[in-house]
């Protein structure tokens, strides 16, 4: 074997070093971002949670239609539709893993089905025209289909 082989090999075998280095580099800052995004998300739900009309949370008795809601309701329900939106997006653009995002799914679903949300959205709706998906989804979720926000990427992808 001549020097020049030598060489070549070790050229060869340094440049696969690093593309491997490269990707591990790739993988690992993948996973951190998620775990950051994920760290985010939770850090605004918990916000959320404490800066929110308790009756969004906890209401489990029918209201009646009629009732109109308090301002704190109307302004808890939005900012847990934007977040909650916000979130969709980041599953449906593949920046949150679908583990992670059937464990908030179905924190969410519970809210969405609570009497006061469904009245709220009511009101609501309109503000989200512009994302239809997440109008599909939350539709489809008071209306109880299962697997709603993971079949319901279609919608999304016609925009």
């Amino acid at each position: 074997m001549t020097t020049t082989s030598v060489l070549q090999y070790a050229t060869l075998l340094s440049l696969l070093i690093g593309g491997v280095s490269v990707a591990v580099a790739v993988f690992n800052h993948r996973q951190q971002l998620k775990t950051q995004i994920f760290l985010a998300l939770s850090a605004r739900y918990d916000d959320l949670m404490h800066n929110s009309s308790a009756e969004l949370w906890l209401t489990r008795a029918p209201v009646p239609t009629s009732h109109q809601g308090s301002d704190d309701s109307i302004m808890s329900a939005l900012r847990f539709c934007i977040l909650f939106s916000v979130t969709y997006f980041l599953f449906l653009e593949h920046q949150i893993p679908k583990r992670m995002w059937r464990l908030i799914l179905h924190s969410a679903e519970r809210r969405m089905r609570n009497p006061i949300f469904v009245r709220e959205w009511q009101e609501l709706r309109s503000e989200f025209e512009s994302f239809p998906g997440f109008v599909n989804l939350v539709n489809s979720v008071q209306k109880g289909a299962t697997d709603a926000g993971v079949s319901n990427k279609a919608s999304f992808k016609r925009l």
